[in-house]
């Protein structure tokens, strides 16, 4: 009876380095293109959140006849959109609220399902502020607000310039320096960008 072995065959140092060449290369091609499309899907989330606020705050508005007020429940947090704001609830480690800004007559919420973080994550970027600002005129409109609603985007290095343009784009004139959606600071660098979602 013969025995057959089977012998056991390695990679060589040259198939080896052939094989991470092509995953490198591979990488560098497929690398780029993943990078684009999680950016671009960051644009189209915040654009979508965005609305979302703008719809909550006309409804809130159609309620009530005003819109929440600036830091209600604190920066990055629910502005009264998913919960009613109340003496609790409301700015308790700055002092408590102004007056008008609890048990505001009217409200019918939730006008949100949640008050979400932007795409960009933690840390600079990481957050969507509220303001309730009177008597305001976006940049270069020509107008004055009796009463308007903005988001902040805080961005602080962390959301690419590109990506605030498109933004700016879609939801308002593309110019990152007026309108309704307008950046703060160093236009190339900017600390934050601000869309009026609401002018009463």
């Amino acid at each position: 009876m013969k025995i057959f072995r089977i012998k056991k065959q390695a990679f060589t140092l040259i198939e080896l380095i052939v094989v991470i060449a092509i995953i490198a290369v591979l990488a560098a091609i497929i690398a780029p293109n993943a990078f684009k499309a999680i950016e671009k899907a960051k644009i189209s989330t915040c654009i979508s959140d965005i609305k979302a606020i703008k719809t909550a705050a006309l409804a809130f508005y159609a309620d009530t006849g005003t819109v929440p007020c600036t830091k209600a429940g604190g920066w990055g947090e629910d502005p009264g959109f998913t919960k009613e704001i109340t003496p609790a609830n409301c700015w308790a480690s700055e002092g408590g609220c102004a007056a008008g800004c609890t048990n505001v007559l009217g409200w019918d919420g939730p006008y949100l399902e949640k008050w979400k973080r932007s795409p960009w994550g933690t840390g600079g970027g990481g957050k969507y502020d509220w303001e309730r600002w009177a008597n305001y005129s976006p940049r270069g409109m020509g107008i004055t607000c009796a009463l308007s609603g903005v988001v902040t985007l805080e961005s602080y290095g962390a959301v690419p310039v590109a990506s605030l343009q498109k933004i700016d784009s879609v939801l308002d004139e593309g110019n990152l320096s007026n309108g309704y959606v307008f950046v703060e600071g160093d236009v190339s660098n900017p600390s934050y960008m601000q869309l009026v979602v609401t002018c009463q």
